[in-house]
């Protein structure tokens, strides 16, 4: 235990230092969840002002409200009463991201339960270093850290499924992720098979636990309802149609979700490639985004998991019902990669671990190298030098 926790910490520390000096040099513009923190703490749900560039606060009834989910607000609230709204919200994604690399590696033990400790380090640094994941957390906007704090929820939510297997725990983990990020609500699909399978399908013995997992769910979905109403008068979260202009824009021209858009999303997560140009630096990421083969080449070692294992067809639903609802959103998930995805690289993280197996060979570790590389070059071209085909 005394050698795990080592490690652990030695997994935490290298990620620290490698997402903070790999990152853009300084705070994110874009901290809204620092301001929100604040006006929390001062008994407000609304910002009193607002900045030129934060240009999604919604004007209502004499405030200016953030639209996105609050719960990294709230997590923060102890460090923003500390030190006020100059927190470094990226330092938080940083120390938060690092919390996740460590909890990347807890679960690829869980998985892949075999002594040889290579394979759970190489898995951690994957899913850190070889996804997106580096581009999100060395940057911290609150688009970022959502999706940041949202795995770190789902990691453990994961953990305690596959160990102890606590039902309310883990909706309330499960709960947590969704205020941080509401799509992954809809991974609750993956803990209720897992659920099924333990209790060998019998409703009798499963109809407890699921409800129990269900409660702990509600909590954070009635807290949701009750911070709509008292924004909006409404339990419902229209805030995103409140944004001013918002559906000017040419990418919601068909409204905010459509069924038009999934084309256009699948074209970006299977198809977007880097652009080539004829003068230094040659090669650019598209702000567009770009496909999860060419970010992380190692995920095709997803297909390859044992799909007699119901915690495979776990992973494969909670993927179908997070992008069923991802895909149908405007074709805005912009960045490095295709951010909206990582509400379900988890589950996809552990289809490749799995498809990985017990026995790690040469080949897995190039393409987990591969993958790294390919994410190393997104991060310094886009952090250290601001490099994008626009």
């Amino acid at each position: 235990m005394v050698t795990s926790n080592r490690l652990y910490l030695l997994l935490f520390l290298l990620s620290f230092l490698i997402f903070w000096f790999s990152g853009e040099g300084h705070p994110t513009y874009y901290d809204y969840y620092v301001r929100l923190s604040n006006a929390f703490l001062h008994g407000r749900l609304y910002l009193l002002e607002q900045p030129p560039w934060l240009n999604e606060l919604i004007p209502f009834d004499g405030g200016f409200y953030v639209v996105y989910p609050p719960f990294p607000a709230v997590v923060m609230m102890p460090l923003v009463a500390v030190f006020g709204v100059n927190l470094n919200q990226t330092l938080v994604s940083v120390f938060v991201g690092s919390l996740c690399v460590v909890m990347a590696c807890v679960v690829a033990k869980d998985v892949v339960n075999v002594e040889e400790s290579a394979l759970h380090i190489w898995s951690a640094i994957l899913f850190g270093f070889g996804t997106i994941f580096w581009y999100l957390t060395s940057v911290g906007s609150a688009w970022y850290l959502a999706h940041v704090m949202s795995v770190f929820f789902l990691f453990t939510a994961i953990h305690e499924a596959l160990n102890r297997g606590r039902p309310m725990l883990v909706g309330l983990l499960v709960g947590a992720s969704y205020w941080c990020r509401l799509p992954t609500i809809l991974t609750l699909i993956f803990f209720a098979v897992l659920i099924g399978f333990n209790q060998r399908w019998k409703m009798s013995k499963a109809a407890l636990p699921l409800l129990k997992m269900s409660a702990g769910a509600f909590v954070f979905v009635g807290l949701n309802m009750l911070y709509n109403f008292a924004r909006f008068g409404t339990p419902f979260d229209v805030g995103y149609w409140l944004i001013p202009g918002i559906l000017d824009e040419p990418w919601f021209s068909e409204g905010l979700f459509s069924l038009s858009y999934i084309s256009c999303n699948l074209r970006t997560i299977l198809m977007g490639l880097p652009v080539f140009i004829h003068e230094p630096p040659f090669v650019l990421p598209p702000w567009t985004g770009m496909a999860i083969w060419v970010t992380t080449p190692a995920f095709i070692y997803a297909f390859r998991s044992n799909r007699k294992e119901a915690i495979t067809w776990a992973c494969w639903l909670a993927i179908i019902a997070v992008a069923s609802v991802i895909f149908c959103k405007g074709c805005s998930g912009w960045g490095f990669g295709y951010r909206y995805a990582m509400d379900f690289y988890p589950f996809l993280y552990i289809l490749t671990v799995k498809g990985m197996g017990g026995s790690f060979r040469w080949r897995h570790k190039v393409l987990i190298v591969l993958s790294v590389l390919v994410n190393l070059w997104g991060v310094v071209w886009v952090n250290k030098f601001g490099w994008w085909a626009f």
